[in-house]
């Protein structure tokens, strides 16, 4: 590792483990992008919020 004077960001491929609901979805690395629809379709959070706008 090279130390940096700030973070960067690359949208590279990041390692994420799940266990629960939707676990399946997910097989070690996964696109940055695709996690937050993982999440999402895991844990219903879209469904839950637009029902707590109306």
């Amino acid at each position: 590792l090279v130390p940096l004077g700030s973070e960067t960001h690359a949208g590279e491929d990041v390692g994420i483990y799940a266990k629960g609901p939707g676990a399946w979805l997910v097989n070690g690395t996964n696109e940055q992008s695709v996690i937050f629809h993982v999440m999402d379709y895991a844990g219903d959070m879209v469904e839950q919020a637009n029902n707590e706008v109306e």
